[in-house]
């Protein structure tokens, strides 16, 4: 592993899973489901804008980019699908070198708004998006069995971008996939109403050797890319991430809305 550098950062309470036999339930959708047995534990966030050199993709497993857009008409598929979504495979396809990209969900984003109790809240608890087992059937809705045969080594990749200015009230914690161990990984089940079976994700228990950072005061032109699964083995499987209470926020600041999109790239080897 490199040799990790100190950066300024915050000291805040994330929120780690309690009991490593169970994960509990979350959802998106259905509040009143959640079941999740939680600790939170005080962690220092490195301000990952301030390391010495920036994060990739490759190393710590997450980039911030500029990415402007003229307007932003999120509630319509019709204008994500031919604005938005293109622009986000570019983007994927540009940072990953993929030989091909593609989004899961058909390119449904997901927007979540902590100042309106009718949307998804922020996810303030660690996890990754999905359990090794739990990939394939979103593996075979986002590529046919050609492409998955020739291109059987494949990454998911999340881009978040935030809906409102900063201060964010409750950031993105994103933590170095190098700092990560599978011992750790606690296995909980997403259920909505699409998924109302529950589709397997994980969380984590606190280990002091995980490194937590964030990106301070991100913009509305800007998007983090993350890596949320390798299908690599031998690679670290992606960023536990999760939201938290920005410590020191003055009272009245905007509550925080995003949007996210998971993205599917193949390669050659």
């Amino acid at each position: 592993m490199d040799r990790l550098m100190p950066a300024p950062g915050v000291t805040a309470a994330l929120n780690f899973a309690a009991d490593r036999r169970d994960g509990g339930i979350w959802s998106n959708t259905w509040r009143e489901r959640i079941t999740q047995a939680l600790v939170a534990q005080p962690v220092t966030l490195h301000d990952a804008r301030q390391l010495p050199s920036p994060p990739s993709l490759e190393r710590e497993g997450f980039e911030i980019h500029p990415m402007p857009l003229d307007g932003g008409d999120w509630e319509n598929p019709a204008w994500v699908a031919e604005y938005y979504l293109p622009q986000a495979l570019q983007l994927v396809a540009a940072l990953t070198g993929a030989a091909h990209v593609a989004p899961l969900y058909h390119g449904a984003i997901l927007i979540r708004d902590t100042g309106d109790p009718h949307r998804a809240p922020a996810a303030e608890f660690v996890h990754l998006d999905q359990t090794r087992d739990a990939v394939q059937p979103f593996l075979e809705m986002a590529a046919d069995a050609d492409l998955r045969e020739r291109y059987p080594h494949y990454r998911i990749f999340n881009l978040w971008r935030s809906l409102t200015p900063p201060p964010q009230d409750v950031p993105l914690a994103l933590c170095d996939q190098r700092t990560l161990e599978e011992r750790d990984w606690v296995i909980g089940r997403t259920v909505e109403p699409n998924f109302p079976q529950g589709v397997p994700y994980l969380s984590s228990v606190h280990n002091p050797a995980q490194r937590w950072h964030y990106f301070s005061a991100v913009t509305q032109d800007e998007v983090i890319v993350f890596k949320g699964f390798d299908s690599d083995s031998s690679q670290p499987m992606g960023c536990l991430h999760g939201a938290f209470q920005q410590p020191g926020l003055a009272p009245g600041s905007v509550p925080r809305a995003s949007v996210e999109l998971r993205v599917f790239a193949f390669y050659e080897s």
